[in-house]
């Protein structure tokens, strides 16, 4: 119970810090136009090593600190993630094994359905794909790339943590 108190307390650190990094102005530079959003990295990569109940909690609160570092009131990250890091942690827990050969490869495409599905809902004006190409898919390259490092820690805390 104390190590589980300690992961959790670990996780927690670890999203205070990326939504410190993700919130304060020119500390990431923008790649290509688009800056990662570390809040989605973080929760997918917590719901591809830890048991569902704690995954729903983290990617609720990742979801929403997200969505109001946007600017905008809690809604759809808060939603939408919570949704999609349920669907990764079961397909992880239930049908797969937690390798990173096969956690990589959702993590990944999680993070183009989550950032699609917001371009879709929410960017997608006359002439769309235009900012599509311009700053969505370096948005979607950096989160990912951001995801890699945040599975290998998450995943050294879960094994340590045990």
């Amino acid at each position: 119970m104390k190590l589980k108190i300690i992961r959790y307390a670990a996780y927690s650190l670890e999203i205070i810090l990326m939504l410190v990094l993700q919130s304060t102005p020119g500390l990431i530079p923008e790649v290509f136009g688009g800056k990662p959003i570390l809040l989605v990295s973080c929760a997918l990569s917590i719901a591809a090593v830890d048991e569902v109940i704690p995954t729903l909690a983290f990617a609720a609160v990742c979801g929403a600190f997200a969505d109001i570092s946007a600017g905008g009131t809690v809604g759809f990250f808060a939603v939408a993630l919570t949704l999609l890091c349920y669907v990764l942690c079961c397909l992880m827990r239930y049908f797969f094994s937690t390798g990173t050969v096969v956690a990589l490869p959702f993590c990944l495409s999680a993070v183009v359905v989550i950032l699609g599905a917001r371009f879709l809902i929410f960017a997608l004006p006359p002439g769309g794909a235009e900012l599509f190409v311009n700053h969505y898919i370096s948005r979607i390259v950096y989160t990912f790339a951001a995801t890699v490092p945040l599975y290998f820690l998450n995943r050294f805390l879960s094994g340590v943590l045990r």
